[in-house]
């Protein structure tokens, strides 16, 4: 069987839709763009289309990797956005972990204003292959594009650390599924959301994502400490133990942010303490209780 490598798929694809007159442009991101790839790494394929040719924009992409070689494997992911169609492929013969993530991207999408790259930002770049029509552009950062939705992920992240009881209960009944469970959104999300805020607040959403690329050390491995938990006793513990990082990380973000007019800090206050030590919850609502 061919072996088929990163370059001969990227290379195949750019042959065959660069001549496509509906086909605006193609461009990578991930791994190929920020310079991180490596033999785990799957390629992030993206095309600009004219909107009318959807069907044939999908049909061209899925010609080309057939000219590469079979099609092993093909997934359509519901993307969520209205203009962006997601697949993944793998083709036969490709090492397993090279994976094919392809998102066409309807033209008119640009009018909306989106799809806009960050200048220097190593968390979403593109590496053009072609681009026929000014489509992958560029911007200065603006903390205030992501004030209000940085704002939400704070007071989120605040409320969850107020819910700590959520956590204990299950300890207390002895049911360790449930604790992890509840630790893990209650105790170890918070704390991401927190440093995601301090280091890639344009990318406070990503979770725990390649974040061992995005922290400094000192963080990362406090961060998997608490990520390692193996018994009741142990989630009970470091549950305790969170609260002191979380608060030192809580007002980090408000220095971070208090010198902006667009402050997400202002959104709630930190978490205090009454003067029982019993935590003053913050008034939101909880879906997941």
């Amino acid at each position: 069987m061919k072996s088929v490598g990163r370059d001969d798929i990227i290379a195949g694809l750019s042959a065959a839709l660069e001549p496509l007159p509906y086909i605006r442009a193609f461009w990578l991101e991930g791994a190929d763009a920020n310079g991180a790839a490596d033999e785990y790494s799957d390629i992030d394929c993206w095309v600009d289309f004219d909107d009318p040719y959807e069907e044939q924009a999908i049909a061209a992409v899925e010609a080309a990797l057939k000219t590469v070689v079979d099609v092993d494997s093909a997934y359509i992911f519901n993307h969520g956005h209205p203009k962006i169609r997601q697949r993944v492929y793998h083709l036969a013969g490709s090492p397993e972990f090279l994976m094919i993530d392809f998102c066409w991207q309807l033209h008119s999408r640009l009018a909306d204003g989106e799809g806009v790259y960050v200048k220097g930002d190593k968390i979403e770049s593109a590496k053009v292959i072609f681009d026929k029509a000014g489509v992958i552009r560029y911007k200065d950062y603006d903390a205030a594009d992501f004030a209000e939705w940085n704002a939400k992920r704070l007071e989120e992240a605040r409320y969850r650390y107020s819910q700590h009881c959520r956590v204990q209960k299950y300890v207390l009944r002895g049911q360790y599924a449930e604790s992890c469970a509840y630790y893990n959104r209650y105790v170890a999300e918070p704390l991401v959301d927190l440093l995601r805020l301090i280091y890639t607040p344009a990318h406070a959403d990503y979770g725990l994502v390649h974040i061992s690329r995005h922290i400094p050390r000192h963080e990362l491995e406090k961060l998997e400490y608490f990520l390692r938990i193996s018994s009741l006793d142990e989630i009970a513990a470091k549950t305790k133990e969170a609260e002191i990082w979380f608060l030192e990380l809580s007002e980090r973000v408000t220095d971070k942010f208090m010198k902006g007019t667009n402050n997400p800090c202002k959104a709630t206050p930190a978490p205090k303490k009454s003067p029982s030590g019993a935590l003053t919850a913050i008034s939101a609502p909880d879906s997941h209780a």
